[in-house]
């Protein structure tokens, strides 16, 4: 048995437990109280697939639950075998490869034998496998990584290499269960290709985040987070692709049966109405002609003032009814806005503004057979392409002078921006929105909420905590909480047979207008009409092309208490909570 000082390094190929792992009730919450998921319940049996979904839909936050990275909470995790984690981003660094690989112990122990200076300890270290570090150092051949030697500081080595280094460390342990989280992250085309046909046999269960449509068409199932659900596909991207667009065609198709049906509930609720209001009309008439006790009347006209309530009530929650499903519809449809900051975003300079100068460059090698010397003339964009540890990174962090070149000499003429692999210059306690607006002093906070706003970083979550748009969202607000308050006044009056706050004004507008036209001897468009039949003056006299002349003036004018009635009918404030805003 080995010694507790000296972990045992698992050897490739060696016997995996039982890989199911079965996973209920997983909640998680972000830091601002929105929840990303609640009471998920995930199996992962034998074999790889993938786990999709939105930037921000909580697919690293699920792995760190499953890793045992965060609290579990009330969830439960039962699985037999070891699980084994890939972290998408990994700060700390070992000192020598050898340890990155986890073999560090058991190859120092392998080397103090077989110099003549081990113990017993040391021989139970190496457990009878003496050719581990021939092993390791043929699986990195197989890699790509030749050149890497196993006592090499990892830190001097490219982000694709650590990230191989990484997959080799895991891959050849005993896990049953594998956790990879954006795996293909910083590696070129090849190492891609090759750590993706190792993943595809592993004996294990694996889970792997990815975005890389390579690596989603050789998953043989998918799993999609989205709205705080999993949704399996059986099959690969393929698949999964025709499976979104079948399920897009009956969302839309939903939308506009819901559309058709309210647009419908809609018409049929204003015939309705119409139809309530001539009965009514015709019920007032025939009182007005009847001979009948008044108290007989007023009964039968109190009974139809409920019955029409009660079916105004009716029509009002099936047309409210109607707009719910066809809200719901709309918001059941997944809606992608994409921003396209390639085409809309246009790089500052003139044309033929020189750019960079790179003079005999060189990012690795102090002796180059071929170094770069040309001057860069802008605007311009530039793709930078190469195998893992060709000096991509190197020459970037030269460029922003951020390091140096193993040859020659790099001047740029334009100030520079980076943004490293790591994300190194982006603070982790910072909410965005302030960083932001430190780095860009020119842009008002309303430009950069709108910039994030694009990049799915709205409201609160761009701020961490908070309102970020200030004083218009809280003006936003306040116009709907108006809005709101006012509708839900009027479909109360509605139910309750009353007109509501705005009818009553608009009707004494009405009875105002009338009797100022009255008391300054005007009359109606009606009025009129009666004159005109029975005086052929007047009908000349108000004959006009357009039919909105309005009646001459008497030289009969009204007393001054009768003007001053009018004026306040006409020019008094509206009456609070009608939601009118405009001044009569």
């Amino acid at each position: 048995m080995p010694s507790p000082s000296c972990p045992r390094a698992h050897r490739a190929g060696a016997a995996v437990p039982s890989p199911i792992l079965r996973a209920r009730h997983l909640s998680a919450v972000r830091g601002d109280g929105r929840a990303l998921f609640t009471g998920l319940e995930l199996v992962l049996p034998r074999g790889p697939v993938a786990l999709i979904g939105a930037n921000g839909s909580g697919k690293t936050t699920l792995l760190r639950l499953l890793a045992g990275a965060l609290p579990p909470g009330e969830a439960s995790i039962d699985t037999d075998a070891r699980i084994a984690w890939l972290p998408q981003l990994q700060d700390a660094l070992p000192a020598r490869v050898v340890d990155l690989l986890g073999a560090g112990p058991h190859v120092d122990a392998l080397r103090r034998v077989l110099a003549g200076r081990g113990d017993a300890r040391d021989l139970a270290c190496i457990d009878d496998d003496w050719t581990l570090e021939a092993d390791l150092r043929a699986q990195l051949d197989a890699a790509g990584l030749a050149a890497v030697d196993l006592d090499a500081d990892p830190a001097q080595l490219s982000g694709g290499e650590r990230q191989q280094l990484r997959l080799l460390a895991l891959l050849r342990g005993d896990a049953g269960v594998l956790l990879l989280d954006e795996p293909s992250i910083f590696l070129d085309a090849a190492a891609s290709a090759y750590w993706r046909d190792r993943v595809l046999v592993h004996p294990g269960a694996v889970l792997v985040v990815t975005h890389d449509p390579a690596w989603l068409a050789a998953m043989p199932g998918i799993l999609e987070l989205r709205d705080g659900a999993l949704h399996r596909t059986d099959g690969n991207l393929d698949v999964w692709r025709a499976a979104q667009a079948a399920r897009r065609a009956l969302e839309a198709e939903a939308l506009d049966a819901a559309r058709t049906e309210r647009s419908r509930t809609r018409r049929d609720a204003m015939l309705a109405r119409a139809r309530i209001e001539q009965r009514s009309a015709r019920g007032r008439r025939d009182a007005r002609t009847e001979n009948q006790s008044p108290l007989l009347l007023d009964h039968r006209a109190d009974r139809a003032d409920r019955a029409r309530a009660r079916t105004q009530a009716g029509l009002t929650s099936r047309v409210d009814a109607a707009d719910t499903a066809a809200r719901r519809a709309y918001a059941a449809m997944e809606h992608v806005a994409a921003p396209d900051f390639v085409d809309r975003v246009a790089l500052a300079l003139p044309e033929g503004r020189r750019i960079l100068t790179f003079e005999d460059v060189h990012p690795c090698a102090p002796s180059p057979r071929g170094a770069l010397t040309w001057t860069c003339s802008g605007p311009v964009r530039i793709g930078l392409e190469g195998r893992n540890g060709s000096g991509k990174s190197t020459l970037l962090r030269a460029i922003a002078g951020h390091g140096p070149l193993a040859h020659g000499q790099v001047t740029a003429h334009v100030p520079v921006q980076s943004l490293d692999q790591h994300l190194a210059a982006l603070p982790a306690a910072t909410p965005a929105l302030d960083w932001l607006q430190s780095r860009m002093p020119d842009i008002p906070p309303a430009g950069i909420a709108t910039r994030l706003a694009l990049l799915g970083l709205p409201g609160a979550r761009a701020a961490g905590t908070g309102d970020t748009v200030g004083w218009r969202t809280h003006a936003r607000r306040h116009r709907r909480s108006r809005r709101v308050a006012a509708g839900r006044a009027a479909v109360a009056a509605r139910r309750a047979g009353q007109p509501s706050r705005l009818r009553q004004c608009r009707r004494a507008r009405r009875v105002a207008a009338g009797l100022a036209r009255r008391a300054a001897g005007g009359q109606s468009r009606h009025g009129r009409a009666r004159c005109a039949r029975t005086d052929p003056q007047a009908a000349a006299r108000w004959r006009h092309p357009d039919r909105r002349m309005t009646a001459p003036h008497t030289t009969r004018a009204p007393s001054g208490a009768r003007v001053d009635h009018l004026r306040r009918a006409l020019f008094r404030a509206p009456t609070p909570g009608c939601g009118c805003s405009r001044r009569w």
